[in-house]
């Protein structure tokens, strides 16, 4: 049983989400930054930056790349490929479907000095004019939750990877709807309506190996981090506690979808289980 049923359609959901007040002001406030850092355990007082950079190592270390021709799929504004660029050196492509983020990508790597190394486009990833064969990784951070048809994205991601080329997937997965306290269903639903996670209710935990699997890659590791991304929660909870509080009152979930995931992850998803942030490597058969 799905919170919300699969479309297949342009990613008009996601735009909306992305170009809302709401979402701008929060990724303002992350400086561009559109996924969970890494707080590696006894570390949990570095900075929500340091520690969004820190995952971004770790899913690349992971990935163990003799050669690297990667493509960061749904980039956002380019810090996954522009970082990576800037400190191990990579050459790469970030592709997004919003025109803003390409914009913001490319003044980016003008500001790491990477022009040589990356580029930027507009474009859907589960549609790409890319040649066959033609990366040696592919990253998605938090991306993927996104397409409308994840099938479509993984099999233009086999076709686009070279032989032996891997995929380094940072994503969340949920529990099944019946785990869901009733009350929370509707925020759920809420959550993923809003922001066009159009897929996130087929990621189910323990789900997303078997996805892989079932598109013709191997999975060559499989970590949840969930524990690891905690403190940006207790660090962001401070600050959206009274907000949510009016937004309840008022019941205006549905237009403030990023303060009712950051209050009920930290309330309720994350202590039950609810909620996960995998990584995961997959290897093209």
């Amino acid at each position: 049983m799905l919170l919300y049923p699969m479309q297949v359609m342009f990613d008009k959901k996601v735009i909306d989400y992305y170009k809302s007040i709401e979402s701008r002001l929060t990724y303002f406030c992350l400086k561009g930054i559109k996924h969970f850092g890494y707080f590696p355990q006894g570390h949990e007082d570095i900075s929500v930056a340091s520690a969004q950079r820190l995952m971004i190592e770790k899913v690349f270390n992971k990935l163990e790349l003799k050669s690297d021709f990667i493509l960061d799929a749904g980039c956002g504004e380019g810090e996954t490929i522009c970082y990576l660029a800037n400190k191990f050196n990579i050459k790469g492509v970030g592709i997004d479907i919003l025109d803003f983020n390409i914009r913001r990508a490319n003044k980016k790597k003008i500001k790491f000095g990477i022009s040589n190394q990356v580029k930027f486009q507009v474009m859907d990833y589960a549609d790409t004019n890319f040649g066959d064969q033609t990366f040696d990784a592919i990253i998605t951070m938090e991306s993927l939750v996104h397409t409308p048809d994840y099938k479509k994205a993984l099999k233009e991601f086999h076709r686009i990877l070279k032989p032996g080329g891997k995929w380094g997937l940072l994503e969340y997965t949920i529990a099944p709807v019946d785990k869901f306290p009733l009350d929370l269903r509707p925020l759920m639903n809420i959550i993923i309506q809003r922001s066009g996670m159009h897929s996130l209710p087929y990621f189910l935990h323990g789900k997303l190996t078997e996805i892989l699997k079932d598109s013709r890659f191997s999975v060559v590791s499989e970590e949840n981090v969930t524990a690891n991304v905690v403190p940006m929660f207790r660090k962001t909870y401070p600050w959206v506690c009274l907000p949510y509080k009016l937004v309840k009152t008022l019941k205006l979930q549905k237009h403030f979808v990023n303060i009712v995931s950051a209050a009920e992850g930290f309330l309720n998803f994350i202590p039950f289980d609810l909620w996960r942030e995998n990584i995961i490597i997959g290897q093209k058969i």
